[in-house]
């Protein structure tokens, strides 16, 4: 299976249409997206179009529509969430879309409806909706291993380091259905036990009973069923007893995770402080850079008006000019040579007196400066005082105002996130009452178990007591014989297949074993031993024994754990050629710079398709070659509204 596209709208914070086209050439495609922005959301989009299901973490919603559309729709009306894969699958091309109908009431809004349907394009390119879609998709992409393939890397390691059993039980279960393995133990647990009423066994040794019609038989038989009945009744009760225990000790390892990550009121007021003095600074840079940039301004502001006060000197000198009583062509100068003493005829050949040079004299206040010189006298000026302007002093200050404003606001942002963090953290008190709590439910359940399992020793010695006498009476006839050779004959079968079952698992958990062995050799610089168990539980201890503590080092062995089963079912010649793409959800923060390295290296070996959501900026750190489709997740804090972009947006 490779995916081409997703589309999905109103699906939680993603209120609007969205839609990602993936790379199908081998190359990784990259979601970025910081935290909260619905980077977990997208990834559980996966679990959700395929199967119909989702685990977002406990202190989420799991309401899947938008709550701002929600919030803005008239009471009583219906709208939709949608979701849509594309994808191909044995060289057909599939779509696979799944819609939820809910209807708008008082206090939230009701699930009223569900379309899942599965078509395929058909040799004339035409989509056809495929019969039976849920039976279709788990065989192209079984449920059971849904978690390796749509693999929430801080999911894994919550699960190797606090549920390490349940999730070996989980991936026991998965390989068991991909191996047919399953199939073994359902038979082993068909043929079952003779002091099991349900089982093959049991059955064919309570019909012992039948042969004869003596009462002591009939007796005995019926005290074996009765017993029996107990058992089973006990056997319940102390597996949900057991169940109860572990789950309880898994709060508890929870609750002791999250008081050990719980910060006090004392702390988030200290961080508070602490940002709102860094933001103070800011907005004091901020202000100290915008009154630079007004005096910058201010000196400036002469130079600016330069050009209109030159325009508006040539059009005031023009007017000046054309305002003169001289006729056009009259200069200065002809008027002082008329004026001279020894000057008696005019230019036009008229004599000159006195009176006629009076006359003359009246013009000279008229006449208007030289237009030439005051025009290169002021540009000369103009010049002389624009020497030593930097334009560019004025855009450093206006981007040093615009940076510390920027980052007052980043910390506006981290202190209303602090806010609401604290709302949503609980009280340390409260968490140390809560794992009291639990630790005391331990011991009651602990106690309830000894007693169960006393009354269980009782009730089986009385068991063996009834049947000891039952095979007595029943083995004197010929058919009791009979049945005895049957019982014989099953259970020679179920030791065969339990044989057969143990060393396949055998097998399949050294393969594993092996598999993460090469990988955790390749992604971590310290040595490191895997050990895998028939039960498929992962032990990494280093060299001294001790096993693997640091989350860096989950880290590592969760994404070893992944590539070592992927590697797995593609050596299976049944399923070897069948494709499984990744998508990951991998917390590459909690890697050292090597550490981090070595795994992105090996990702893309993983599968044919990978699909890495990140918080964390992987340009740089792939190569480039590797990289695929990019796309930048765009979330409205404020709303918690996110869209998808294409293209990497945090350069």
């Amino acid at each position: 299976m490779r995916i081409s596209k997703i589309e999905f709208e109103n699906f939680r914070n993603f209120r609007d249409y969205g839609k990602i086209r993936c790379s199908t050439d081998g190359k990784v495609t990259i979601i970025y997206g910081k935290n909260g922005d619905g980077k977990t959301t997208l990834h559980q989009f996966f679990q959700w179009i395929f199967y119909g299901q989702v685990h977002f973490n406990k202190t989420t919603t799991d309401r899947l529509y938008n709550l701002q559309f929600e919030s803005e729709q008239p009471y009583g009306s219906t709208f939709d969430v949608m979701g849509r894969i594309d994808f191909e699958h044995d060289g057909a091309q599939y779509s696979l879309t799944r819609t939820y109908k809910y209807k708008k009431g008082i206090d939230d809004s009701e699930k009223i409806g569900e379309d899942f349907s599965l078509n395929q394009r058909d040799e004339d390119f035409n989509w056809k909706r495929v019969d039976r879609p849920k039976e279709v998709i788990e065989k192209m992409l079984p449920s059971g291993l849904s978690e390796y393939f749509f693999f929430d890397g801080e999911s894994m390691i919550a699960d190797l380091r606090v549920k390490g059993r349940d999730s070996a039980g989980k991936l026991r279960k998965a390989l068991y259905s991909m191996f047919d393995l399953d199939v073994l133990e359902a038979a082993i647990n068909h043929i079952g036990r003779t002091d099991l009423r349900t089982t093959v066994l049991g059955k064919l040794y309570l019909s012992k009973g039948t042969i004869s019609s003596g009462s002591e038989i009939s007796t005995l038989k019926y005290n074996i069923e009765q017993a029996q009945g107990r058992i089973d009744d006990y056997t319940d009760r102390l597996n949900k007893a057991k169940a109860d225990k572990e789950e309880k000790r898994q709060l508890i390892a929870e609750i002791s995770e999250k008081i050990g990550g719980t910060k006090s009121k004392a702390e988030y007021e200290a961080r508070r402080k602490e940002l709102r003095a860094q933001r103070d600074l800011f907005l004091k840079n901020a202000e100290a850079q915008q009154s630079a940039f007004g005096k910058e301004v201010m000196d400036m502001y002469p130079f600016l008006l330069l050009y209109k006060a030159v325009e508006d000197a040539k059009r005031k000198i023009h007017m000046k000019a054309e305002q003169s009583k001289l006729p056009t062509g009259v200069t200065k100068t002809l008027v002082t040579y008329l004026l001279k003493d020894a000057t008696t005829e005019c230019i036009c050949g008229q004599p000159l007196c006195e009176e006629q040079k009076d006359h003359i004299r009246k013009y000279l206040a008229e006449l208007p400066p030289s237009y030439t010189y005051l025009y290169k006298e002021f540009t000369r000026n103009a010049k002389r005082w624009g020497e030593g302007y930097d334009k560019s002093k004025v855009e450093d200050h206006i981007r040093m105002v615009l940076e510390n404003s920027d980052k007052a606001h980043e910390c506006d942002v981290k202190i209303r996130e602090l806010d609401e963090a604290e709302k949503k953290s609980p009280d340390i008190e409260n968490l140390v009452v809560d794992r009291q709590n639990a630790e005391e439910s331990v011991r009651e359940l602990d106690e309830k178990i000894v007693k169960i399992e006393t009354e269980l020793r009782k009730l089986d010695i009385l068991l063996k007591k009834y049947m000891k006498e039952y095979d007595k009476l029943t083995s004197e006839s010929k058919e009791g014989e009979k049945v005895a050779h049957k019982i014989e004959i099953m259970q020679k079968v179920l030791e065969h297949f339990t044989t057969r079952l143990a060393n396949e698992s055998v097998t399949y958990s050294q393969r594993l074993e092996e598999n993460i062995q090469l990988l955790i050799n390749e992604m971590l610089t310290s040595k490191r031993t895997v050990s895998v168990s028939r039960e498929f539980a992962v032990r990494v201890t280093d060299s001294f024994g001790d096993e693997s503590k640091s989350e860096g080092q989950f880290a590592v062995v969760s994404f070893a754990y992944i590539g070592g089963i992927l590697k797995m079912l593609r050596s299976e010649e049944h399923l070897a050629t069948k494709e499984y793409p990744l998508v990951l959800d991998g917390p590459f923060s909690k890697l050292d710079p090597d550490q981090r390295q070595n795994v992105i290296d090996m990702i893309p070996k993983f599968a044919p398709q990978v699909i890495l959501f990140s918080k964390d900026d992987l340009h740089g750190v792939f190569d480039e070659e590797n990289i695929g489709r990019v796309y930048t997740i765009v979330s409205n804090d404020e709303k918690n509204i996110a869209k998808v972009e294409e293209g990497h947006l945090w350069k």
